[in-house]
């Protein structure tokens, strides 16, 4: 049921093994590799720039590289397209040329027209208690678990109305209910729980949905958040 962490990696293409590589891939990211990043789900990408920009922008005020929109088109787009993969914003990069120092990372994103860069979906957890009278409110494809509707008026609706910045999404897809991975057995728990913990992946998007906050609770203005120092590649 939904995507499974990467246990093995992809060949590189024809070619690839001239890049300057560390020798050996540094132990943080060979035990990713090997038993998943806590959970996370891992996925590579395989650019040549050829002078042209990347396509993505990336939020860098922590310590991670988040990816905050993706360029329509862009080298990176055509790339997912062509490999039936998508960047989601809210992914992270996790290694550039085996690199996973931040530092590292973006001295290899500006300075090499090879990339082999490792991004971590974004996962999400949303708790949703049942009410009389409602529905969970979501249709999903009965083999990959994907979201394709959510009714309006239901446990799903409100809880995106409630929690916008969380808010589930068509197009995520369900991994586990109350920790139950299995399809059948997760349907189960929906059906029986009253208490539904639901582990999602984020859906293909191409930016990060803004949330409007310009009130606060008494009803008077307040001045928006500032935005996040960002880079575009």
């Amino acid at each position: 049921m939904g995507a499974k962490c990467c246990t093995e990696r992809k060949p590189r293409p024809r070619g690839w093994d001239d890049k300057p590589f560390p020798s050996k891939m540094t132990t943080s990211l060979r035990h990713a590799w090997a038993e998943g990043l806590s959970g996370c789900i891992l996925y590579e990408v395989f650019l040549e720039k050829e002078d042209e920009p990347i396509g993505f922008e990336l939020e860098t005020d922590t310590s991670a590289l988040t990816v905050k929109a993706v360029t329509p088109d862009g080298l990176l787009d055509r790339y997912c397209k062509q490999e039936d993969e998508f960047v989601c914003p809210g992914d992270r990069i996790y290694s550039v040329n085996d690199f996973t120092d931040k530092s590292d990372m973006m001295r290899q994103l500006k300075e090499q027209q090879k990339l082999e860069i490792v991004f971590s979906k974004l996962i999400i957890e949303v708790k949703i208690l049942k009410r009389p009278g409602k529905k969970l409110g979501a249709a999903t494809d009965p083999k990959t678990f994907t979201i394709l509707k959510i009714a309006e008026e239901s446990l799903i609706d409100d809880w995106n109305k409630q929690y916008p910045k969380d808010r589930i999404c068509i197009g995520d897809t369900v991994l586990a209910v109350n920790g139950v991975v299995d399809k059948d057995k997760a349907v189960q728990e929906i059906a029986s729980k009253e208490e539904l913990l639901l582990r999602m992946v984020r859906g293909p998007r191409r930016e990060m949905e803004g949330v409007k906050d310009t009130k606060s609770t008494d009803g008077k203005g307040k001045p928006p958040a500032p935005e996040k120092p960002t880079l575009k590649m």
